[in-house]
């Protein structure tokens, strides 16, 4: 489990600077109070009206509102305190319409412990999709490039954990670059029938995800990579796993796919690496491996 603070001094530099509004006296005053750790001072100010600022500067103090109470989740939880006592709290925060994706990450650590994988898979995404947005999470308080790979990471573990599909998007289009941040490789946990390359009605489901997030992102060509769990001969399943690529890159082409597409078949070569194997059983990790990885070329 990973929360990211930010550290105060970073908000009133950024306001200071005068990336916001000039006259949005509100923005530096809800900094110095998030700086001087004052989380009563920081709601106080978000709830009073703020003359002078833009839509966008009366956005940013609620969110740095939500970061001062947030900050001081990350202080207990450092000191010892279960990060799902707070969850409550964080659904609030997320509520509000002002939360930046610290929150989202953390709601996700605690659906993942609480083995939630379909909700945790959700959360993750919200959080990359949140720290994509560079007017409301500019780079002061964006995640830095390893944490924004780290977020990608466990949205797809918990997709590939989930009982039942979780699409590769909630909104908007399937990215494969977070600022800046190339995400080219993505993995779907698209289902097949045991030891064939048929798809079960949630592998269709998954594989008609990927077709439409394929539309929105129209790559030149692309290169699907079928894997398969170690149950069986390596001979057999390196075959079962060209046949499932196959079978989806078929799907893809009939549902109106026209780029470049190449089909690859690892079986049981390259086991998915879960952020921390032992969380899972043996079937929901043979369930992980399970999957084909799209290798998307722009």
């Amino acid at each position: 489990m990973t929360l990211r603070v930010l550290a105060g001094a970073s908000l009133l530099a950024f306001f200071v600077a005068g990336t916001a509004s000039a006259a949005c006296d509100a923005l530096t005053q809800i900094a110095e109070a998030t700086n001087a750790g004052n989380e009563a001072l920081a709601k106080q100010i978000a709830a009073m009206p703020k003359p002078g600022c833009t839509a966008d500067d009366k956005a940013m103090v609620n969110r740095v509102a939500a970061l001062a109470s947030f900050n001081r989740i990350v202080g207990a939880v450092g000191q010892g305190a279960n990060l799902a006592g707070f969850e409550e709290e964080l659904e609030t925060i997320r509520t509000s319409n002002s939360a930046p994706w610290q929150v989202f990450d953390a709601l996700g650590d605690i659906n993942r412990d609480r083995r939630d994988y379909e909700a945790a898979a959700r959360y993750y995404q919200l959080a990359l999709e949140d720290a994509a947005n560079e007017v409301l999470t500019p780079d002061w308080m964006a995640p830095d490039d390893k944490y924004i790979a780290r977020l990608d990471h466990m949205a797809t573990e918990m997709r590939l954990a989930a009982p039942k599909p979780v699409k590769l998007a909630m909104r908007g289009a399937c990215k494969i670059s977070y600022r800046g941040v190339s995400l080219k490789k993505k993995s779907t946990p698209v289902r097949y029938v045991f030891g064939t390359a048929d798809f079960t009605p949630e592998g269709l489901v998954s594989a008609n995800d990927l077709s439409e997030c394929l539309k929105s992102v129209k790559p030149k060509a692309i290169t699907l990579i079928g894997h398969t769990d170690p149950v069986g001969t390596a001979e057999a399943n390196r075959a079962l796993s060209l046949q499932r690529a196959d079978a989806l890159a078929e799907y893809l082409v009939t549902e109106g796919y026209a780029g470049q597409l190449t089909t690859v078949g690892k079986g049981e070569d390259e086991p998915f690496k879960a952020d921390d194997a032992g969380a899972y059983d043996e079937e929901t990790l043979n369930q992980m491996n399970r999957r084909v990885e799209v290798d998307v070329e722009n």
